[in-house]
């Protein structure tokens, strides 16, 4: 093995390539319709991270100098302090900003993090995808890939030192491309099943470290002479594919996997051409991007906390707001370069010593505070003033969920008890078998007070079955649920598929414009399914999307109780076109297949096409932006009686259709996969 080269001269276009990889990611969560593929920051950073390393490890090794203690000496003054005033800061916010239960969220999230595994924690815990809208209110997330980083930490300098010494470098380097091309090919091959694994955990992301790592290894140890033309050509392909991906790359796409490919190769090729100190790079090292590139560190740590927690405590930052967190992102980022970045990256003290008091010490003290967020409640220990709890409960009391309700079915998965359970119906009529069935998935558990209302006025009884997130369909429903939903849903729809003789009449309801969105073809099977049921000789009856509220937050009253300054509006929101398309969809399906009815309880909720958000007695009408409290159904249900008594549409609850009409497929069966898509 040859002498290791210099591995210590200064590049200032790599924090160049750090400043644009920062800048990305801030922009991208301020406003990601500015920079659409603004995340891929971090794949950026990531190759960074695994050049570096790599290339002072190899170093290292090659003189018989490598020390692993050293080696995290080093991780721990560049990493731990500041992520340490991080999470201590967003602990003390969320303390004073957020619920019980959000701030008991956030130190176990913490606690996780402070255990170098905060990717685990929201990949097992948070119920949601990074691009989530609920996702951009969790102050803590963005530390998922430190996480990645110091798991990988663990296993490389081992893997590197020990390759390094048993092979020669050819042979590392070709160990190395396989295991780089694997991950990339694991995480294309887990996102669909897994999104979640794919994007936080190192299996899939380790390859982006590595195409870093193959460019250190060879650097540090066999510096190959890069001729100048190769070097331009190289600058200004890696730059392209790093800005084309910053703008083609959305996060709708399948990512990360081979769509990581091109960002990541656009680093790694960019940092080959600095080895050679091509013309093109030269402008990382301007001396505006070299100066946040210092800090970029920092950037990232302070700005998503900051997002985060202004969007939980005031939703969507405008403009101006977006601006100004940016500026005092970078205001704070300074700060913290100088005063605790480069103080504690000086440090010449011994790993004991560095190790205990950069990383030990904080540490536990962290995770006290945390644990005692946690558990305060358990313990008995008064955090929140017991006034406060009793006003968040009473808020929390007026939006309750409608599956909080016993007599409200919603189920993770359907059991035949659920369908033989008495607190499952609803209406009036004495203890007889019910013979209509209002079943769907959560938007239907929120229509069955209203349900309860009209069925009271027909003098009969309604049973009631929703299954959370699964649709209710006579097919398959893979290709329009998620994953880990799916197995529930096959089971849930077997179980109530047995039962369905028993009711001539069928409500049908769900959010049916989500499931469009995720295929083309929902809106068909939905058509097929109506008519499949009219064919087995039910009547059927289809309750339209409700109303789907872009800028509500269900939780703003409880929040306001604890936030200032908030203000929750009371102003009626337009009834969206999605809505209208979907709905308009169903009526036709409807009005085309004889024995199917159509409801739209939208005719009450937003009249002229404004949806009121308070009760007439001033109540929430809304659990969130797309399910109405149960204070609300019932309103809406003694609404329509009042007005019209027993709806058409559910004139069978009291004489039910039980004559089958032969449906060679319906007139809109052909054209329900273009509604989907919006037409």
């Amino acid at each position: 093995m040859r002498a290791a080269q210099d591995t210590r001269e200064y590049r200032p276009d790599i924090d160049g390539l750090r400043a644009i990889a920062v800048l990305a990611v801030m922009v991208f969560h301020a406003n990601d319709s500015i920079l659409p593929g603004g995340f891929i920051g971090v794949d950026v950073f990531f190759v960074i991270s695994g050049y570096l390393i790599s290339k002072q490890i190899a170093a290292d090794t090659a003189r018989g100098s490598f020390s692993l203690l050293e080696f995290y000496r080093r991780r721990i003054r560049r990493i731990a302090p500041m992520m340490m005033v991080i999470v201590t800061a967003t602990l003390l916010m969320s303390y004073l900003l957020m619920t019980p239960e959000d701030a008991r969220n956030v130190a176990k999230s913490a606690v996780w993090s402070v255990a170098s595994a905060a990717n685990v924690y929201f990949w097992r815990e948070l119920d949601t995808g990074y691009f989530a809208n609920s996702s951009a209110e969790v102050p803590l997330l963005h530390l998922w890939s430190l996480g990645v980083e110091e798991q990988f930490y663990l296993v490389w300098p081992l893997l590197l030192t020990v390759g390094l010494r048993a092979l020669s470098l050819r042979g590392v380097l070709c160990t190395a491309v396989p295991l780089a091309i694997g991950s990339f090919a694991l995480a294309s091959l887990i996102a669909p099943g897994d999104p979640s694994f794919a994007y936080y955990m190192l299996p899939t992301r380790m390859g982006e470290l590595l195409l870093g790592a193959l460019v250190g290894i060879a650097s540090a140890i066999r510096k190959p002479h890069v001729p100048t033309m190769v070097a331009r050509t190289a600058a200004v392909v890696g730059g392209l594919l790093v800005s084309v991906s910053l703008f083609l790359i959305d996060r709708n796409d399948p990512f990360p996997g081979w769509l990581a490919l091109p960002p990541t190769l656009g680093a790694t090729l960019v940092i080959v051409a600095g080895e050679a100190q091509a013309q093109p790079i030269r402008v990382l090292a301007s001396r505006a991007l070299v100066a946040i590139g210092r800090i970029s560190y920092s950037a990232y740590l302070w700005h998503w906390p900051l997002f985060a927690l202004f969007r939980y405590a005031y939703g969507e930052p405008d403009a101006i707001v977006s601006s100004t967190l940016l500026a005092l992102t970078l205001v704070l980022s300074w700060v913290s370069f100088n005063y605790v970045e480069r103080p504690t990256r000086r440090s010449t003290a011994a790993f004991r010593y560095v190790a205990l008091r950069q990383f030990l010490l904080p540490a536990g003290a962290v995770l006290l505070s945390a644990l005692l967020i946690v558990y305060a409640q358990k313990l008995t220990i008064p955090l929140w003033p017991s006034n406060y709890l009793v006003e968040l409960e009473r808020t929390r009391d007026v939006t309750r969920a409608a599956f909080t309700y016993e007599w409200i079915c919603q189920r993770q998965r359907v059991s035949a008890e659920d369908l033989a359970d008495r607190r499952c119906v609803v209406g009036s009529g004495g203890h007889g078998a019910p013979r209509t069935l209002i079943w769907g998935d959560s938007n239907a558990a929120h229509y069955v007070p209203m349900v309860r209302e009209i069925a009271v006025e027909a003098g009969t009884q309604v049973r009631n079955i929703a299954v959370g997130s699964c649709p209710p369909l006579l097919m398959d429903a893979e290709a329009y649920v998620e994953a880990r939903r799916l197995s529930d849903c096959r089971e849930s729809a077997a179980v109530i598929l047995k039962e369905l003789d028993k009711y001539p009449l069928v409500v049908l309801s769900a959010a049916w414009s989500s499931y469009a969105v995720r295929d083309g073809n929902f809106l068909r099977d939905v058509a097929k399914t109506v008519h499949s049921l009219r064919e087995l000789g039910h009547t059927v009856v289809v309750i339209g999307r409700a109303p789907v509220l872009a800028s509500y937050d269900r939780r703003c009253l409880e929040k306001a109780l604890r936030v200032p300054f908030k203000s929750c509006p009371n102003t009626a929101e337009r009834l969206s076109d999605e809505v209208v398309r979907v709905n308009d969809w169903l009526r036709r399906l409807a009005e085309s297949t004889p024995g199917v009815r159509y409801f739209d309880g939208n005719r009450w909720l937003c009249p002229d096409g404004w949806c009121g958000l308070q009760t007439a007695n001033g109540l929430p009408r809304y659990f969130d932006s797309s399910h109405l409290t149960v204070a609300g159904a019932i309103e809406l249900g003694r609404e329509i009686v009042e007005d019209v008594g027993v709806p058409e549409a559910f004139s069978g609850l009291l004489e039910p259709t039980t004559n089958p009409t032969k449906i060679s497929g319906g007139p809109l069966v052909s054209d329900c996969g273009r509604l989907a898509a919006g037409c």
